[in-house]
């Protein structure tokens, strides 16, 4: 087991047996995520943006417009906070203190680093395209359009899970009341796909697309 050592900022103190610090714990959060949520000062306002994000290895990176504020501040060394949810259930108690959620969350903290060879680009490029789309085919990226993005990544090196699976967790003496309680599980789950209006003649729907899921 791989533990990434806790810090004062990353230890779970409320309701610490929910946290967890084991690498692979974490990998599979935000490995099944499709978004992040990326929090930083910009010029001491705060700034909590949401972008896709995906691992390599013990990095997250991100990407976008080089005009991006959020962006442009995290390059310029801005200390960041990324957060990943998976909300797998409501929980529904006998009160409204009652009612909660089962989750699965991770919280990164760090500084980012800006991505300058261009073979790593297009390998970062692959990269998302694999996880949002396992599967699918794409032309290589053109010069001009990784030119015009910005592509960071931060070390998973100080970071933490945080896991809610207890489902209803209602005090004794509120069993024996008359109202309904439990769990109603969710999903993410992929409609049929649609073919691009503009899709060329006699390219037929790929079975990625067709049995997509997270």
């Amino acid at each position: 087991m791989s533990i990434i050592q806790p810090t004062e900022k990353t230890r779970i103190w409320r309701r610490p047996e929910r946290g967890a610090y084991d690498r692979n714990v974490i990998n599979s959060i935000i490995d099944e995520a499709l978004l992040c949520h990326i929090g930083v000062a910009v010029n001491g306002e705060p700034r909590v943006i949401p972008t896709t994000i995906v691992r390599i290895d013990d990095y997250v990176y991100i990407h976008g417009s080089p005009n991006n504020q959020l962006l442009t501040s995290l390059e310029s060394g801005a200390p960041a906070c990324i957060t990943v949810t998976l909300v797998d259930s409501i929980v529904a108690g006998r009160s409204g203190f009652g009612m909660s959620m089962d989750y699965r969350s991770v919280v990164i903290f760090g500084k980012a680093e800006k991505i300058v060879d261009l073979q790593e680009k297009e390998r970062i490029v692959a990269a998302f395209v694999e996880d949002i789309m396992p599967g699918h085919q794409v032309r290589p990226p053109k010069a001009k359009e990784i030119a015009a993005t910005l592509f960071l990544r931060l070390p998973l090196a100080e970071a933490s899970a945080k896991i809610r699976n207890h489902g209803v967790m209602d005090p004794e003496e509120d069993h024996a009341l008359d109202g309904w309680a439990g769990v109603v599980p969710l999903k993410l789950t992929a409609g049929a796909p649609r073919d691009c209006a503009d899709l060329k003649s006699g390219i037929p729907t790929p079975e990625y697309a067709k049995t997509y899921c997270r």
